[in-house]
């Protein structure tokens, strides 16, 4: 198969077009008498410096060269294949491995010849050249243009193009100069930028105002008359005078203690916790005052978006998680419970015969094409383009299965780790481990080990509501673990391996013989079980996991 390699940086000129490459490329495919190609399409605005992890069609064109599905490459001229030399090196060693022929538009490049290897050498060297000239020659364009007060992309708030140059845009500019004086009159950004969004002033991109925008905005040089660029200071016209610029950044940090003092708290949960009712991470706020001290979701950090789930006391959770999971050793009993009542040995047998039967597939689709090739070797001269079109076709179809084949059989295979992995002696070990005062970061580090995620859903019931707490581990095929915990996070039961049927027939005697997590000291405590909606997690939650 030829494969047609096209690229556009911003720097080419109008004749290096995606679209005059592209018509060379299928010129030079229908004299050369190439029936079966592949394009790959950088597209435009790519470097040619670029790494080839930063270039997807390139890197997808030496997976299939090592794939032995391309045996010949077309550019236009090797400037479209790299301006950087290591890229060359790369590209070149992977080619002459497989045996890969390269064409620079007509001039095949012979690998063997001494000449055409120093050619591309000192081509490749020239090619770096011109693209770091470029890039030093853009650098000193673009610093001439910031000194000479001009812009040439989006301006900042406050500012806008007037000819070419660095102009106030006087609507906007009182915008700014609110934001300054109401920061240095003590208001937080998130207070101002929900104040600016009531009135309906939009952002330059129409949007809402966020506080990180707010905070931009006060921290910006630029609106004190001192436009940086590449480590040099160059002058722009004043919306904030400088002295009040430093006293509003000055007085930026005091605004935070409006909102009452955060408190230097480690979350032990943080980024495991997820809402079951809009999908988005919970994420832990913990004030001095005491006002604060619950992990909550991040919509609630948005005006404009809406989600009814409630918090969860940080306490709370962090207790039931650590001291169910880990100090009485659940999650241990789970993990061997799991075990036992899988058959590993017999699942492994089962893909290991799956991957004998795709190995046989395999080699007898192979045997086919070698014998399509063969057929096609003896009659060359004899064989009619619909014939060859006709063969090349058999023999894409019978690759493709192959293909097919070769990545059910790494799937089986990562299958295989896996199931190998459940029983391994070192996570045994580590769950068996007497966590007598652990470290925060002991904590952490176990937690994260065995704990993909935590759903934590609110389902409201009268004037009150409980709470289902489904913790997923991150042992593939292993069940979650639910728990249920009223409103008042007085205790939490174990409830995942419940049907509805068990939660009718549950009583204060039934309860004793579950799982139940007391939260702090209190002994007398009485378990009311207000299940009577489990239904609702049933039907409407964990069907969604």
């Amino acid at each position: 198969m030829l494969a047609i390699y096209t690229r556009l940086s911003r720097e080419d000129s109008e004749s290096t077009s995606i679209e005059n490459q592209l018509r060379e490329g299928k010129s030079f495919a229908k004299d050369n008498g190439f029936n079966d190609i592949h394009i790959y399409n950088e597209g435009q605005g790519v470097s040619g410096g670029a790494e080839i992890k930063d270039r997807p069609q390139l890197f997808k064109l030496l997976q299939d060269i090592s794939d032995n599905e391309i045996k010949t490459v077309w550019f236009r001229n090797q400037n479209r294949l790299e301006r950087n030399s290591s890229t060359w090196h790369i590209f070149t060693t992977e080619a002459k491995k497989y045996k890969v022929d390269i064409y620079f538009n007509d001039k095949l490049f012979d690998f063997e010849n001494p000449q055409d290897n120093l050619y591309g050498t000192i081509q490749s060297a020239l090619n770096q050249y011109q693209k770091d000239l470029q890039s030093t020659q853009t650098k000193r364009t673009l610093k001439d243009n910031v000194r000479e007060g001009k812009v040439w992309s989006v301006v900042a708030y406050g500012y806008k193009s007037d000819n070419g140059l660095l102009a106030i845009d006087e609507l906007e500019a009182e915008i700014v100069k609110e934001i300054y004086n109401l920061s240095l009159s003590g208001i937080g950004t998130g207070t101002i930028a929900n104040r600016l969004n009531k009135r309906g002033v939009p952002t330059r991109k129409n949007k809402l105002f966020r506080p990180h925008t707010i905070q931009t905005i006060i921290k910006n040089p630029l609106y004190k008359g001192e436009r940086k660029y590449s480590s040099e200071v160059f002058t722009s016209p004043i919306i904030i005078e400088p002295n009040l610029w430093q006293k509003v950044n000055d007085n930026l940090k005091n605004n935070r203690n409006n909102s009452g003092k955060k408190v230097e708290y480690k979350y032990l949960l943080k980024g495991l916790l997820k809402c079951g009712d809009c999908g988005r991470n919970y994420y832990g706020r913990k004030r001095l005052s005491g006002k604060d001290n619950s992990y909550i979701c991040s919509s609630r950090r948005y005006k404009d978006l809406t989600c009814s789930n409630k918090g969860i006391f940080i306490p709370f959770i962090e207790e039931l998680i650590w001291g169910q999971l880990f100090t009485r050793s659940l999650f241990l009993i789970a993990y061997q419970d799991f075990i036992s009542s899988n058959d590993n040995d017999s699942k492994i047998s089962e893909i290991e015969k799956e991957i004998d039967d795709i190995n046989i597939k395999i080699s007898k689709n192979n045997k086919k094409v070698n014998k399509l090739l063969d057929l096609i070797l003896e009659d060359e001269d004899d064989l009619h383009t619909d014939s060859r079109r006709l063969f090349n076709s058999k023999i894409n179809s019978i690759q493709e299965k192959v293909k097919t084949l070769k990545e059910k059989k790494n799937n089986n295979l990562e299958e295989i780790k896996q199931y190998e992995n459940y029983i391994d002696s070192s996570m045994i070990e580590l769950l068996s481990k007497d966590y007598f005062n652990p470290s925060f970061n002991t904590k952490k580090e176990l937690v994260n080990s065995f704990i993909n995620k935590i759903i934590i859903t609110f389902d409201k019931i009268d004037s009150t509501g409980i709470y289902y707490i489904e913790i997923l581990p991150k042992i593939k095929g292993m069940d979650s673990i639910v728990y249920a915990a009223p409103f008042s996070k007085k205790y939490a039961i174990e409830i995942n391996n419940l049907i509805f049927e068990d939660v009718e027939l549950i009583n204060q005697e039934t309860i004793l013989n579950m799982n139940i997590f007391i939260y702090g000291e209190k002994k007398d405590v009485e378990i009311k079980t207000r299940l009577d909606n489990y239904k609702y997690f049933l039907n409407n939650i964990r069907t969604i996991i």
